[in-house]
């Protein structure tokens, strides 16, 4: 699976546009994919699978002063890139 910056690197270069650009069009699949699942999947011809996964609260540190903090749950979206 590739990493969301890697996935935004490739896409740039096979579109041949900037990276900011190819960042704000796979938000826009993203975004599209994450309506149409509703908490399952969605696929996207020559591109892969996104999937929403719920992420568990968790207790995390902060970085600045290093106090434990909660982390609430949060639904977050896999990409699987297909072949």
């Amino acid at each position: 699976m590739a990493t969301q910056a890697e996935f935004i690197d490739a896409l740039a270069k096979a579109a041949e546009i900037t990276k900011a650009e190819a960042d704000r069009i796979s938000r826009a699949y993203a975004a599209v994919a994450v309506a149409q699942a509703k908490g399952g999947f969605a696929a996207l011809p020559d591109l892969g699978r996104f999937k929403a996964v719920t992420r568990p609260a968790r207790k995390a540190r902060n970085p600045r002063d290093g106090k434990i903090i909660d982390v609430p749950a949060k639904t977050s979206l896999v990409l699987k890139v297909g072949a």
